[in-house]
């Protein structure tokens, strides 16, 4: 299988959101709900994505692609952003926040963060993940960073293992509670990997 892996491009916004929001477990949808009559989470996103100058551009992704068709992607940016900042704070709901306070206020400090990793349910099982789980690691130790780390939901097993093979161990237990939009069981994980591992 001829699997391209790539810096994301500006074309790509749309399905690098739609992942980012399956990856999410969640919790996007949480922060959204009903705040965007004719909008959805991935559409608000993508046009996010297409700001070529903050952390949250689409620069940030690596795509695996098969036969021009997106089919797996990672998102990552420095950890000092992955934060409850000013503009979030104008954009959500106070109480939302408030939930996910400890989500947002955990964090592996001077490390690259992966917040998405997604692999098409089609295409799972064939190594993607491990494939841009290692293109990550190559784009932290490109920015200089020693470490890549991450966040899984406790109930996710099968994403657990996997980071367990790639080296990652964990750092801190997040306690979320559980939502009928975010529907895991017993909280989150807070992750970290050598990039050399």
């Amino acid at each position: 299988m001829d699997i391209l892996y790539r810096r994301g491009k500006l074309e790509d916004c749309s399905k690098i959101a739609e992942g980012i929001d399956l990856a999410s477990g969640g919790i996007m949808d949480f922060l959204f709900d009903g705040l965007l009559e004719n909008y959805t989470a991935a559409e608000v996103m993508a046009d996010s994505l297409r700001d070529e100058t903050g952390y949250d551009s689409y620069k940030n992704a690596i795509v695996a692609e098969y036969q021009d068709d997106i089919i797996g992607i990672t998102y990552s940016y420095p950890s000092k952003f992955h934060e409850i900042s000013e503009e979030t704070k104008k954009f959500f709901p106070s109480d939302r926040l408030e939930f996910l306070a400890d989500f947002f206020n955990s964090r592996v400090e001077n490390s690259l963060f992966l917040d998405s990793i997604y692999v098409d349910e089609r295409f799972r099982g064939l190594g993607i993940g491990n494939r841009l789980i290692d293109a990550t690691k190559q784009k932290a130790k490109q920015n200089g960073y020693k470490q890549l780390s991450l966040m899984v939901m406790n109930d996710n097993v099968i994403a657990r293992r996997a980071y367990e093979r790639n080296s990652f161990e964990l750092v801190k237990h997040i306690d979320v509670k559980e939502h009928r939009l975010i529907p895991n069981k017993g909280g989150i994980y807070l992750l970290v990997s050598d990039v050399d591992k």
